[in-house]
């Protein structure tokens, strides 16, 4: 399930107050809420106060792998694993497509 911004700071003021108030911790407030407990304390390292708050909602672009080392021919195919799937791309062109795509998916 996708938390809304405004969402994960009421869950961490909810928890917040329950910690206070000695009735438990991040990690049984997540459980008790039906939230992974590794999401729940990313969410408090997000928003940690002594930090400045990064903005979530703006779109970054892709990571830059840099060039590759030699163009990639037909005889030479680069072999990218995605969750179980393998998937060959027989040149740079293709990559970058490859990339864009998942980007795609994983914003969804």
């Amino acid at each position: 399930m996708r938390y809304t911004m405004e969402e994960k700071l009421a869950h961490l003021k909810n928890a917040e107050a329950c910690i206070e108030n000695r009735r438990g911790t991040y990690t049984s407030y997540a459980r008790e809420h039906g939230i992974a407990r590794t999401t729940f304390h990313q969410w408090t390292q997000l928003f940690d106060s002594s930090k400045p708050v990064k903005d979530c909602t703006q779109k970054t672009s892709l990571v830059n792998l840099g060039r590759p080392m030699m163009p990639i021919t037909e005889k030479q195919k680069f072999v990218v694993d995605y969750y179980g799937s393998r998937i060959e791309v027989s040149s740079t062109d293709n990559l970058v497509e490859l990339l864009k795509g998942i980007k795609r998916a994983s914003a969804i």
